[in-house]
């Protein structure tokens, strides 16, 4: 119980600091998604419903801190959870590799779907600037990777102990 803790902890510091400090931080509009990074993680490694619950939270906190319309974000990171959840395999965690790889289609998937919702919701948004801005935050989002790894799989060390005690 204590790991899901200081994961929805750091979930929600996550979401803060994408909310309010990177936006200061992008010097030409892009920025690492940090809440997408976390949440693909997670979901490679943990079942794809918590996976799903945490992303949908998540793009609920996120869009009521930016002002977007509610459910853009809770929307557009679920298909990140799914990424996660089908790249799970020792290959996912024998490196970084696969990761860094998980994480530049999960990065494009969700800025296609962002740039599909944008027209529906009345933002208007040019096709090929979006698509230059997903591919640079993707490329952030990637450096974003190794530091988080890290952390996710220490959390998931430690529920995989605590669910073997209980079981024991």
């Amino acid at each position: 119980m204590l790991p899901r803790v200081i994961f929805a902890a750091l979930l929600a510091l996550v979401v803060m600091t994408q909310a309010t400090l990177l936006p200061m931080a992008g010097a030409i509009g892009v920025k690492p998604n940090l809440v997408l990074v976390l949440l693909l993680l997670w979901g490679a490694v943990r079942e794809p419903r918590e996976g799903l619950l945490w992303a949908f939270a998540a793009g609920l906190l996120l869009d009521l801190l930016i002002l977007a319309p509610l459910g853009t974000n809770a929307l557009a990171l679920l298909p990140v959870v799914v990424v996660g959840w089908l790249s799970r395999s020792r290959s996912f965690q024998s490196g970084l590799l696969f990761p860094l790889l998980m994480t530049l289609v999960a990065s494009l998937a969700h800025a296609l779907l962002l740039l599909v919702l944008g027209p529906l919701l009345g933002s208007g948004v040019s096709p090929l600037g979006a698509l230059r801005l997903g591919v640079l935050g993707a490329l952030l989002n990637m450096l974003m990777v190794p530091p988080l790894y890290v952390l996710i799989q220490v959390l998931d060390r430690w529920i995989g102990w605590i669910e073997a005690d209980a079981r024991a």
